[in-house]
Formats: C-alpha cells, structure tokens, sequence
C-alpha cells in the first residue's frame, strides 16, 4: 500500500512539473518606441496604472512575477476560466497598431480566446478571437486587429482572455502581450517622443497616439505644452497651439523629415473636479443615505466589491462628498438595513462631472428575503442627463422607477450607477437621499418638458414644450457653451453635426439637461 501511495505521489510531482513551462517564450524583437504599446514583457517598457487582476468573478488566481530562475517573469493564470487586466486610470488609444501579440503557453487548455476591450463609443466594445495554440510548448501569436471586427481600438482599457470554451478550469501563462505596426519608413516618421505639460511627461503618452484628455483641478491655471520632442531627430516641431480657456484643447504640428507627412498631437484639458461643495438640500421629510444636513442612516458600502470603479471619500469645503474614477459601473448597499422609500416621492443626488453623460441609475429590491431569495429581485435604471462641470441636483419621481419595472419601494437594498462613457467616468456625489416633498430649485429629472424637434438639423429652431422657459443654453460634449437664448426656443445655426447637451430653466428656476442631436 505505501509503495502505491509513493507511485502515485511521484506521479502527481512530475505531472506538476510537466504542467508548467521549462523555458522562457521568444525574446521579441527590437521595436521604435512609436512602434509598440506595451502591456506585459520584460522587453519593452510597459504603460502604467496597470491591475493584472481585478476581480471580474473569475475562478482562478494570477501570478504576475511567475520565474523559472530566470531574469524574465511570466504571467501565469492557474485554475483558469476567465481573467481580466484593467487599465482604466490609462486607456491606450491602439488604433495606428496592426496587431497584439500574445505568447502563451498551456499544458491542458484547449480553447483560448481573447479580446481587448475599448470604451471609446466608437466601433465594438469588444470581439473575442480564438488563440491558436500548441500544448506544451509556447505558441508566438500575432492577431491582427482586422480580427476583431468592428473594433477601433481608439480607447483600449481592458484585455480580457476566456476559456470557458473548452477545458475549464486549466492553466495557461503569458508573456509579451503588447500592440505593435510595421517601423514607419525613413524619413516619414512625424511623431512624437516626448510630450511635457507644466514640465511633466504627459500621462499615458505613447507616440502612435494623438488624442488625449488631461483633467486638472477646478479652478486651476491653463496649463502649458512645454516641451515636444520628435522621435525622428530629422523631423521638427512646426508649431505649439496653447490653449486660452478650460475646457479648451491645445496642438502640436509635427513635420517629418521629407517635409510631406505631419501629424497634430491635440491634448484637450478639462477640470476633473469642483471648484465648491454641493449646495445644502432644503427638506424636511426624507430618508437620507449621504448627507451632512440629514441624520443618514445606515449603508453598508458605497462601492462593492465588485464594483468597477476607484472611490475615495474626500472633503470639499469641509463638506464630506464621495469621489469616484474611472467609472464603469459602481454598487452603494444597505442590505443590513434595507430602505422603506414607499412613502417616499422622489430620489435626489447632487452629481458633478467633466465627462459622464448619460448616468444610468438603478434601483434594487430583494422583496423582503435576501439576494436572489424565493421572491426573486425587483429593480429599474433610468438614463439621467447631465450637465458637465456644475452641481446636478437631480431629483428622480420614484413612480418613474416602478414605471419601468422596479415592483417594490418598501426593501431597496442596491443602488448601481452606470457610466458613459464606461470605464473613464469621473463623478462627485453628496446629498443623496430620498423625500417626500417638493424644492424649486433642482434639476427635475422627469419626461415632462418634450424637446422638438429632435434629431434636429442645421438652420432649424428647437422648442421646449409644455413649460415657461426663462433661460436656454447649449454645450458642446467637451463642455464648453455654444449658444444662449431667452424663452423656450433656440436657433441652432452654424454647429458642426454631433451631439449637444441643451440646459433650459423654467420660471420655477428648475434646471433640466436633455441630449440634443445635429445631423
């Protein structure tokens, strides 16, 4: 019996090591900075803010510095189904790259795919394509982005790989995950190296990307480009746009060294912050979950665990408000003690935000048992517009939610916002609570003001309906304002196609945002 039990224990040992790589994966080849975008590889230098394991529900665990005595670490998935890498707080505009490259190595895997995720709103979030692999040894794969149809790659701030298709769970391991292109001919190359704002690298600046959003606090100074270096010593820097208002956008032209190709870099600054604390609510009978002019009651959490969101609580003119970055979706909980808002009439919540537009906002209900328990769940979310870079206070009828499916407001237990754009969204929250009463000064969020036409198109004139209107104003996506008007109408004359933001008060001095369409 024990030589049986020492058998099988000398098989179990070789079998663990069979099961995992004896050398190292290919050393890639030398690359242009311009050239690469780097997620894992001892080889490049890999961008920054990176979380190799963020808890997206999978099974198995990661490893970030697996080492078979070498200098090169591996990435290395055990019990695998399915793993995520974020990058929120640094999305990577790919779109000049022409392929990932992937190595990985697996020993019982058996379908593998892969995509990375992209939050841009341009093309598709995503598109998983298998990875060819070759059991026990390193499969070198370059996937071309013409794979992963409909994908821009503008914005990537995600990667996620999947093997749920085929054996699951099972054991694979990465290395040298990176974007790469082809080396750009001799004497064409008009990128950038080096890029400094105020005398700082730029955050997240990689040479193939021109596009950026650079935040800075409210009430902060216009910051500068200061410094451009060209990555081609030949090529030269033509010239430096500053910008003059925030939010507000500066360039960079860049000629190559044959005097024809050029690029403009672009960063567009906004302010990632308030300048002031939300204003004081004024009610008298409500149910307050955050508020320093209420007795709150009990939460649970204000970001779960498994929320995707960075939360802070931080304090703006000594008054306490909730910070959350690079939102995608994020979970408040009073699962403890569940809220009886049946007597209720409207949810408030004073939002600020640069970039977040709409929110989605949802109400859950357990149905007085728990999670999932033998009543089932009850919830709703509604799309809320907002206006960027001033207090939102958003008042929500809850009729609104149970209109659209919620069944019960006597067990809330989950409150889950959604950003758009998703991953990138910043927001500051406070006075969140709900009221039986009614205040005039607030953003009424409800369907009652119909905006017509809308789509619009260019020369025609658009109404707000069914309200006394004192003031319109409209904003550009970037937020910056376009056009004023007095009463309830606005000519919308000389605008480029796109979406617009339309602000319009009411004689009652209540404040409403809806979307507005130029085609």
């Amino acid at each position: 019996m024990k030589q049986f039990l020492l058998i099988i224990l000398t098989f179990t040992l070789t079998f663990n090591v069979i099961a995992q790589p004896t050398t190292n994966a290919p050393q890639p080849p030398a690359r242009q900075v311009s050239d690469v975008i780097s997620i894992y590889s001892d080889v490049y230098d890999d961008i920054s803010d990176i979380n190799y394991n963020p808890f997206w529900g999978q099974s198995g665990m990661v490893d970030i510095a697996f080492n078979l005595g070498t200098a090169d670490s591996i990435l290395a998935y055990t019990n695998f189904n399915y793993q995520g890498t974020g990058f929120e707080a640094n999305p990577q505009n790919a779109s000049a790259m022409e392929y990932i490259h992937i190595d990985i190595w697996t020993s019982n895997a058996t379908n593998v795919k892969f995509s990375p995720i992209d939050n841009s709103g341009s093309g598709a979030g995503e598109f998983l394509v298998e990875v060819p692999i070759v059991t026990g040894q390193w499969s070198s794969v370059d996937l071309p982005k013409s794979a992963f149809q409909g994908m821009t790659w503008n914005s990537i701030f995600q990667l996620k790989f999947d093997g749920q298709g085929g054996v699951s769970p099972s054991d694979i391991y990465l290395d040298n995950i990176y974007f790469w292109k082809s080396p750009t001919a001799s004497g064409t190359d008009a990128t950038l190296s080096t890029l400094q704002v105020n005398g700082m690298d730029l955050p997240s600046f990689t040479p193939s990307a021109t596009e950026y959003s650079f935040g800075i606090p409210g009430g902060s100074a216009i910051p500068e480009i200061t410094l451009a270096i060209p990555t081609d010593p030949s090529a030269s820097v033509t010239s430096i746009t500053q910008a003059t208002t925030i939010p507000g956008s500066a360039t960079v032209l860049v000629t190559a060294a044959n005097g024809i190709n050029t690029a403009t870099y672009t960063i567009q600054f906004f302010y990632n912050s308030p300048v002031d604390a939300a204003p004081d609510p004024k009610y008298a009978d409500v149910i307050s979950l955050f508020s320093d002019v209420y007795t709150n009651v009990n939460v649970d959490t204000w970001n779960t665990s498994w929320s995707q969101a960075s939360y802070e609580n931080i304090t703006l003119q000594n008054n306490p408000t909730h910070k959350y970055t690079n939102v995608g979706f994020n979970g408040i909980e009073t699962s403890t003690s569940p809220i009886n808002a049946s007597q209720m009439q409207y949810l408030h919540m004073d939002i600020w935000t640069p970039n977040v537009n709409p929110i989605n906002i949802k109400l859950v209900s357990f149905l007085g048992d728990g999670f999932e328990g033998a009543n089932g769940d009850s919830e709703a979310n509604l799309n809320i517009e907002l206006i960027p870079y001033e207090w939102n206070q958003v008042k929500i009828p809850l009729s609104d939610f149970t209109n659209a499916g919620l069944t019960s407001l006597d067990d809330l237990n989950q409150y889950i916002f959604t950003s758009t754009p998703f991953g990138s969204g910043i927001l500051y929250i406070d006075n969140v609570f709900f009221s039986s009463g009614v205040s005039a000064a607030e953003n009424y969020q409800n369907q009652s003001y119909p905006v017509f036409p809308n789509p619009v198109t260019e020369n025609q004139t658009v109404t707000v309906q069914n309200a006394n209107i004192t003031s319109m104003s409209l904003y550009n996506l970037k937020g910056e304002l376009v056009k004023t008007s007095t009463g309830n109408q606005i000519l919308l004359n000389d605008l480029s196609k796109g979406m617009y933001i339309l602000k319009f008060v009411d004689d009652n001095n209540r404040v409403l945002a809806k979307k507005i369409l130029v085609q």
